[in-house]
């Protein structure tokens, strides 16, 4: 029993890391400035302004610059 827990556990946490890892930076279409995902100031960008960058590289050829905060 606790051997099937751990295994869901593990299957959980590996699912999550991926979700995080495959959306890590956020853009503000507005400001042109990205984000780690966990910024606090990507958190208050709007769905309508909100894009997602699964890299830096693709981020910062878009045309944007890193935040000043998090510093991605």
């Amino acid at each position: 029993m606790l051997k099937k827990f751990f295994i869901s556990f593990v299957a959980v946490v590996i699912l999550m890391v991926a979700i995080v890892l495959a959306s890590s930076y956020v853009g503000n279409a507005h400001t042109k400035k990205f984000h780690f995902a966990n910024c606090p100031a990507a958190q208050k960008i709007k769905s309508t302004n909100r894009v997602e960058f699964s890299s830096r590289d693709e981020a910062i050829n878009g045309g944007y610059v890193p935040c000043k905060k998090c510093n991605p």
